[in-house]
């Protein structure tokens, strides 16, 4: 099953999506400064501008508006389209987690955008060395049935009211989820014809797993009274099964994006 949004709404999620970890940082940040603290729930919201270079032909550089969105219950979070429960046996200067979420999946490119559901678990452990997890999720919704595993570390930098966070990750993708985010069926040429698109991309199937590798740098600046200004810049090396499709022009794909948001 798929359901269908508007593109500013998806290319606003997949923002979102892309700044969940820092986002936590952000709370935390600000938790010594917030009463609602010391139950464990906590709320940020915000808004902020995307920048988004796909790697389809004909795509270029998307600008949208989007909203930043993080809520935390105890242990039940909702963080964009993701939505879970997160357990820390051992909370300490070293602590395991393991989560256990569903969360939406967006394809790129305008006439191949679907929705779709993923469920799946996530391990790490973080501490003063920073974050490390690995994840593995699966699509619900019965479009594609993939599967995906993420390995990802994090490392933030408190300088004072502005803590920087890189990070790099790698993404295993299998056939399925490799071609259902970056191929291009008949179905979603015969779209873009109808809406006589300048650029019309060729039917092309990812027939491979792919890997790709992927590193970003979040800029955190905190003005004061739950205040942070926020900062991303990603990019995603793709693998070769996927950057040698006809559809795809270029070997990367890369997002900015600029926001402002409040935590209480």
């Amino acid at each position: 099953m798929t359901y269908k949004i508007p593109r500013q709404l998806l290319e606003g999620a997949i923002a979102a999506i892309a700044i969940a970890i820092p986002t936590n940082i952000v709370l935390a940040q600000n938790a010594n400064d917030q009463a609602s603290a010391d139950d464990g729930n906590q709320i940020m919201v915000g808004a902020g501008m995307l920048f988004t270079e796909s790697p389809f032909e004909g795509e270029g550089t998307l600008s949208n508006p989007i909203p930043l969105i993080r809520a935390q219950f105890g242990p039940a979070y909702v963080d964009a389209l993701e939505a879970g429960l997160t357990y820390e046996p051992v909370p300490g200067p070293i602590s395991p987690f393991i989560s256990a979420f569903v969360a939406g999946r967006i394809t790129p490119a305008r006439d191949r955008q679907d929705f779709t559901v993923d469920a799946g678990i996530r391990v790490g452990i973080s501490g003063e060395l920073g974050e490390l997890s690995a994840e593995y999720r699966r699509d619900i919704t019965g479009e594609f049935e993939g599967e995906e595993f993420q390995l990802r570390y994090a490392y933030p930098f408190d300088l004072g009211a502005l803590t920087l966070v890189p990070s790099a990750q790698v993404n295993w993708l299998n056939e399925k989820t490799a071609n259902h985010m970056y191929g291009v069926t008949e179905a979603q040429r015969e779209r873009a014809i109808s809406k006589n698109r300048e650029v019309i991309l060729p039917v092309a199937p990812i027939t491979e797993d792919a890997t790709n590798i992927g590193a970003s740098v979040t800029a955190l600046y905190s003005v004061g009274g739950g205040v942070t200004l926020i900062g991303v810049l990603s990019g995603t090396y793709l693998d070769e099964a996927i950057h040698n499709s006809p559809a795809i022009y270029q070997k990367w794909e890369s997002t900015a994006i600029v926001g402002i948001a409040y935590s209480f």
